[in-house]
């Protein structure tokens, strides 16, 4: 879908749109807003408009008097135009005329005034005169979000989050749940969690639905059931019950989950999941997940089911999932990745679901979004800020991710694309850096057009942030690739080599899963424990862990960068002490990683030293000690200015843990 864009000359100002229309012209003049605004809209009962945001942001920006009968003054007309498709929208802005939105239905006249908004958030009652026609390539734009695997938002946190997804046009909005809402038959895994409540979905609920935004459920039934099948309850129902009593594994977490297809109490479990969550939403669909069940056909469901293929065991318990959402009246989507495995599993699927078609990596493979649509199924491209497991986002991997995803989608006719922000090893990333991330996916998901990355990240610095000069998110932009030697997902592995605490034994699970994650260049000794295991995993990454000084350097100077451009202000959910706070997590762990290479005997090896220089190592070593818990403090806070306390103690061990390798001086 191409943008044209026109300017009547060169005088005229350049507004920056997220996502930008697909057609926008620039007429000859400037519209003034006087002291008097009148919104006259035909006296029709709008349900998600948001004119009073509008009223507000005019008030506020302007300093005008906003009325909503008809009078003098500038008038922002509003109507519907029977002649545009349903999304679709034209704003016009003359000197003579004033503000004319109209839209083929509410929705696209609510799209409209998004755009509107915009534009007076950069302009000071002289608007460029222009007209904009404009809709999406997607007629479904989802965003999905964790709130399981660590973080649970406040309600506070999650209501801002829903109102930066209506401006950026998004029409819907996943909360991803493995055991994070209060199950009546699950207080055993949600407790000491602060889980959601019906309370806080259907408030949420009716929050959505008043800006244009479906809230769809998205619950983990089939995969990803590691807390709930950790109970003493529920662990039957698992492929490996006899694992239930492990020490907990954020690696182990991603890895072993999965429901038993082959037992009839497990299909029940999952049902009536659905049957109690279902009813809070006044959504028609159901995301029931079914993704990464690595487990299934490998333990107790190959002792129940002998004879039962993996695909016959996987597509058996997601046909019954589907019937209990058919009592219900509800539509199932399904995350792709195991039917996409084996085109027997996919034929044996129902044919009502809406496949989730995902892929994070910045290339991604087209023929998995061909293979789907050769089968006439109905589909969404799912593509991911990649936010997880890091301090900060990877913004560059993001942009392409969502473009690609978008292009792909494009050609093949999906129906939608969902935005994915997970929160894998403890949700350590913040929510409120995925704000980028959810613009690419905005501007991809509407109007996916080749930009520069660079151009496309100095509009959200611009709109986003309000800095012209786009110094912010080249900043940002930077961290992943320029200041990260030590990252969290790296030191999460070099922790859970050992089993359990201070057991000083290798975890052969996490072994194998870190070797594999090597691509077979790493193997581990499994005779000689897990101080040996972590020297080969350091010592592997070593190149990377002496990049220390640069990477700090460069955290540094973005940081100082960025908190210029702020001037103690927050913006967009960015604020000085959340930027600092994040980046001195990432310089703590990088002087972290260069200590640990220094354990494992890499440059300037502790043995190599006189009993002079090993009593200045120990020093330092425990002032890193302290300045991690003192970090720790310091994140706290933010965590909890946007989310309950949750698994905040699951990043508290992680901290802690190294604090104590540190003082001990061995791995």
């Amino acid at each position: 879908m191409p943008t044209s864009e026109h300017k009547a000359d060169d005088a005229t100002r350049r507004l920056t749109l997220i996502p930008a229309p697909v057609t926008l012209e620039y007429t000859h003049g400037t519209a003034l807003i006087g002291p008097l605004v009148t919104i006259e809209d035909s006296d029709q009962s709008w349900e998600t408009l948001p004119i009073e945001q509008l009223s507000d942001e005019l008030r506020h920006r302007y300093g005008v008097t906003v009325l909503r009968r008809r009078t003098h003054g500038t008038v922002i007309s509003l109507g519907l135009d029977s002649r545009l498709a349903h999304d679709e929208y034209t704003l016009d802005v003359s000197e003579s005329e004033g503000i004319r939105v109209r839209g083929g239905s509410e929705s696209g006249l609510r799209y409209g005034l998004q755009t509107l908004r915009q534009i007076i958030g950069q302009t000071s009652r002289a608007i460029p005169c222009l007209h904009i026609q404009d809709k999406p390539a997607f007629p479904v734009r989802a965003y999905s979000l964790d709130v399981t695997r660590g973080r649970v938002p406040t309600m506070e946190f999650l209501t801002w989050f829903v109102d930066q997804l209506a401006l950026y046009k998004y029409n819907q909005f996943q909360l991803y749940v493995e055991h994070a809402f209060a199950f009546v038959e699950l207080s055993e895994a949600w407790r000491g969690t602060d889980p959601l409540t019906a309370d806080d979905i259907t408030y949420l609920d009716e929050y959505c639905a008043r800006r244009g935004i479906e809230l769809v459920p998205s619950l983990a039934t089939f995969g990803h059931m590691y807390m709930n099948l950790r109970t003493r309850e529920h662990r039957g129902l698992g492929e490996f019950p006899e694992d239930a009593d492990r020490p907990f594994s954020f690696i182990e977490r991603m890895e072993h989950h999965t429901l038993n297809a082959a037992d009839p109490k497990a299909h029940d479990f999952a049902s009536r999941l659905i049957e109690e969550y279902a009813p809070l939403f006044r959504s028609k669909s159901f995301n029931i997940g079914g993704d990464e069940t690595f487990d299934l056909g490998r333990g107790r469901s190959a002792q129940d089911a002998p004879g039962a293929g993996r695909d016959e065991l996987y597509a058996g318990f997601v046909r019954d999932l589907c019937e209990t959402l058919a009592r219900h009246g509800r539509q199932p989507m399904l995350w792709a990745d195991i039917a996409l495995e084996s085109p027997r599993t996919m034929d044996l699927l129902p044919g009502d679901i809406t496949m989730l078609n995902w892929m994070y990596e910045p290339q991604i493979d087209e023929s998995k979004i061909q293979t789907i649509a050769a089968q006439g199924r109905r589909q969404f491209v799912c593509p991911a800020v990649r936010a997880w497991s890091r301090f900060f986002p990877d913004y560059a991997g993001a942009w392409l991710n969502t473009y690609h995803m978008a292009l792909a989608g494009t050609k093949y006719d999906a129906e939608g694309m969902v935005v994915t922000d997970w929160g894998d090893y403890g949700h350590v990333n913040d929510p409120r850096l995925s704000v980028p991330g959810l613009c690419y996916g905005a501007q991809n998901a509407w109007n996916p057009i080749e930009i520069d990355a660079h151009e496309m990240n100095r509009r959200i610095s611009a709109l986003v942030y309000g800095d012209e000069s786009g110094r912010i998110m080249d900043c940002l932009a930077r961290i992943d690739s320029d200041g990260v030697s030590f990252p969290w997902d790296l030191a999460v592995q070099v922790l859970e080599l050992e089993y359990g605490s201070g057991t000083g034994m290798l975890n052969t699970d996490v072994a194998s899963c870190v070797e594999r994650s090597s691509g077979g260049e790493l193997v581990f000794d499994r005779t000689l424990g897990c101080a040996d295991a972590r020297r080969r995993l350091l010592l592997r990454n070593h190149a990377r862990l002496e990049r220390r000084r640069d990477c700090d350097r460069a955290l540094i100077d973005c940081g100082s960068a960025v908190v210029a451009v702020l001037d103690g202000s927050a913006r967009g959910g960015l604020n000085p002490e959340l930027l600092w706070v994040m980046l001195d997590g990432q310089r703590l762990f990088n002087r972290l990683g260069e200590e640990l290479l220094v354990l494992a005997g890499g440059e300037d090896a502790c043995d190599t030293k006189d009993v002079t220089g090993r009593a200045l190592d120990a020093s330092r070593r425990a002032r890193l000690a302290a300045d991690l818990e003192l970090w720790f403090e310091r994140y706290r806070v933010q965590w909890l200015s946007i989310g309950r306390y949750a698994e905040l103690a699951r990043i508290a061990h992680v901290v802690w843990s190294f604090a104590d390798i540190l003082r001990r001086g061995a791995l």
